[in-house]
């Protein structure tokens, strides 16, 4: 009980580093080294603060008749802007590191190139127009959009640190290999900080969050599996890439038959 009082405490610290690593926040990082296997419970939180002005901007376009599509566009790109593009960065790499080769050594060899090639540009292309499709749908209502932003930024980051957790690094060195994998104290904290955020999605959307929850569960599982056949494991890359395939899968559920009509009457 001490240590998770302690490290409780320790969250406001933790998420002022998480905020430092994962976006271009100009933020001032506690004293110490630098633990990212510790700071790891903060991610969710750390979702949540990069995701805050984003959904106010969403909000204040769409009680500004901006078109909602347009509206899900600028948010999404606020977003990509906070976080430097890190995750979708993620996304393209292991795109174009599974797609390009059937060597696990190579595939990690192309992770790490810099350079973007055809199935990278693909991955981002279909992952932003389903997300901005899916969010200028919820978006029909403005604060609903808003809600769902705030609440998929901390639910992808909460499984995108089960996906770490879940498998063993695919290198023996980086910064990945170098951290190892979430205590049980971090993977705790931050998955009932995503139950937190699924439970308001919940009660705000009624069975289309249940949807998104399970559709990006079944998939994070899946692609975590994929990850140890194709590499034997987890990368940073693959860490951000799974925050992406949560986030817009929860979207594409949560804008599934989302109609506060069609649900009222089972909701009560």
């Amino acid at each position: 009980m001490p240590d998770i009082v302690a490290r409780l405490r320790q969250i406001p610290a933790d998420t002022v580093t998480a905020l430092s690593f994962f976006s271009r926040l100009p933020v001032r990082t506690p004293a110490g080294p630098f633990d990212l296997r510790r700071s790891s419970a903060a991610w969710p939180l750390a979702g949540l603060a990069l995701a805050a002005g984003p959904a106010l901007l969403f909000w204040l376009c769409g009680i500004g008749s901006i078109p909602t599509l347009l509206a899900a566009l600028i948010a999404l790109a606020a977003l990509a802007v906070l976080t430097g593009g890190l995750h979708e960065d993620g996304l393209a790499d292991v795109a174009d590191g599974f797609g390009g080769s059937a060597a696990p050594d190579k595939k990690l060899a192309i992770m790490r190139d810099s350079r973007i090639g055809t199935y990278g540009v693909l991955a981002l292309l279909f992952a932003i127009a389903m997300k901005v499709t899916a969010l200028a749908a919820i978006g029909l209502r403005p604060g609903h959009g808003a809600l769902a932003l705030l609440g998929v930024a901390v639910l992808s980051r909460a499984m995108a640190l089960w996906h770490w957790n879940a498998t063993m690094p695919a290198r023996s060195d980086g910064l990945a290999w170098a951290a190892g994998r979430p205590d049980w104290l971090a993977l705790m904290i931050g998955a009932s900080t995503g139950l937190v955020a699924a439970g308001v999605l919940f009660l705000v959307f009624g069975p289309p969050a249940a949807i998104g929850v399970l559709l990006a569960l079944v998939a994070i599982s899946l692609f975590s599996g994929l990850c140890v056949r194709q590499i034997g494991g987890h990368s940073g890359d693959t860490i951000g890439a799974a925050q992406q395939i949560a986030e817009t899968l929860i979207l594409i559920g949560l804008a599934s038959g989302w109609d506060p009509i069609v649900w009222a009457p089972i909701l009560g």
